[in-house]
């Protein structure tokens, strides 16, 4: 029974993945100050000890709570016995679509292949898009590979971007003046990929 909903549950836990990147990972009770997974790819950067090397921080990694679910989105089809038109392609292409989203802007992109400031994105950028499409022959894959894939797509969308925030949160409650706590995203997400790992290891674990 478990299997037959298996694309579903795993559909819901990469849409609850991509509202968590979307929803405020640092909390403030000004609108303005609260800041999501994408927004501290942006802002990340500009912090002074993360600028000046005294905190070590790859921003890259603010990119995986949206990246990782939107290739989970498209690999979530293949757990299917038998996809049928839209949700056999529609997984793929709309998770090629979402990655494509965080692209450099025009017109960094023209040279980011050789900008250390947008390198690393395109290449996210371009590595989850060819998983995404090369999802749609997945299922050739033994049951346990794609298993093991999206357990280690859950773990990849929601491991790094949290200790990240772990890093950078004392700096942004020193430019806030107030404590700041965990946003909803984070916990958002955090159920997510908590139910994408579940599913995965359930899978990939040899039943006996």
């Amino acid at each position: 029974m478990m299997r037959r909903w298996m694309p579903w549950l795993l559909t819901l836990g990469a849409l609850l993945e991509l509202a968590g990147a979307v929803t405020p990972w640092i909390p403030h009770r000004a609108a303005a100050l609260r800041l999501n997974a994408l927004d501290l790819f942006v802002v990340v950067r500009l912090l002074p000890p993360v600028r000046d090397g005294v905190v070590r921080v790859a921003r890259e990694v603010f990119l995986l709570p949206l990246l990782a679910p939107a290739v989970v989105l498209a690999l979530a089809p293949a757990f299917c016995s038998r996809p049928r038109g839209l949700f056999r392609y529609g997984g793929s292409l709309v998770g090629a679509a979402l990655a494509l989203t965080v692209l450099p802007p025009y017109p960094p992109i023209l040279t980011a292949w050789r900008d250390p400031l947008y390198r690393g994105q395109l290449f996210l950028v371009i590595v989850a898009c060819v998983l995404a499409l090369a999802a749609l022959w997945a299922r050739r894959l033994p049951e346990r590979w794609r298993g093991g894939l999206a357990s280690v797509l859950a773990l990849m969308g929601w491991l790094p971007p949290f200790l990240a925030v772990l890093r950078v949160r004392p700096i942004f409650s020193a430019l806030y003046g107030t404590p700041v706590g965990i946003g909803p995203g984070v916990l958002l997400s955090a159920l997510g990929a908590g139910l994408v790992l579940s599913l995965g290891v359930l899978v990939a674990i040899p039943r006996r």
